[in-house]
């Protein structure tokens, strides 16, 4: 018998079909992983609360010195506008200011129209409006906002005030009577309500 040469390579064999079936039974292939975008918390109700109370509050100190000193209230506005810039509210008062400290016409009516645009249409958004209108002498788009307030509120002063700026204040119902007389309001309020039922124009009665 021939002795094996031990130089000579081994004499390899391929797998059987049933090596080969349990190999793919005992590989196990591992799915891709994906990584997960990580999720902002949600802001809580608290929170939200919060925020809302800090514009607020920026907006009403500046609507306190609105008047008398209109370049403190753009800056408590400013304020405001950096937290959100996207509220309807923060826009209007910011907007007002642009135009009346700053000069800023175009941005500022484009600013107060935008709050009124995004639903939030009350007194003050709307004689906001009104205001930076009368600036750039576009007098018959600020009476438009005024009387839209008007029918909102017909007892705000703040809508009664402009009108007077305008020259458009209507004339007491009784002229020899003082405008402030109990009978001149009540016919004031009666006239205003009637001019509203009918779709007429309160500014032409008196």
């Amino acid at each position: 018998m021939a002795e094996k040469d031990p130089t000579a390579p081994p004499n390899l064999r391929g797998a059987t079909p049933a090596e080969l079936d349990e190999l793919r039974v005992s590989v196990k292939v591992a799915g891709r992983t994906t990584p997960r975008p990580t999720a902002r918390p949600p802001i809580s109700a608290m929170q939200a609360l919060t925020h809302r109370g800090e514009l607020d509050k920026l907006i009403d100190d500046g609507r306190a010195t609105l008047e008398s000193n209109p370049k403190e209230s753009h800056a408590f506005f400013e304020k405001a506008y950096r937290k959100n810039l996207m509220d309807p509210r923060v826009l209007s008062n910011y907007g007002l200011t642009l135009v009346l400290v700053e000069g800023d016409r175009q941005r500022g009516i484009r600013f107060c129209e935008e709050a009124v645009r995004r639903g939030l249409v009350s007194t003050e958004t709307l004689v906001n409006l009104a205001r930076a209108l009368v600036v750039t002498r576009n007098k018959e788009q600020a009476i438009r906002a005024l009387r839209r307030a008007m029918e909102l509120a017909p007892d705000d002063p703040r809508v009664g005030q402009e009108f007077a700026a305008l020259g458009l204040r209507r004339p007491p119902p009784i002229p020899w009577l003082p405008r402030d007389c109990f009978v001149n309001k009540w016919l004031g309020k009666l006239t205003w309500w009637f001019s509203r039922r009918h779709r007429l124009n309160p500014l032409s009665m008196s």
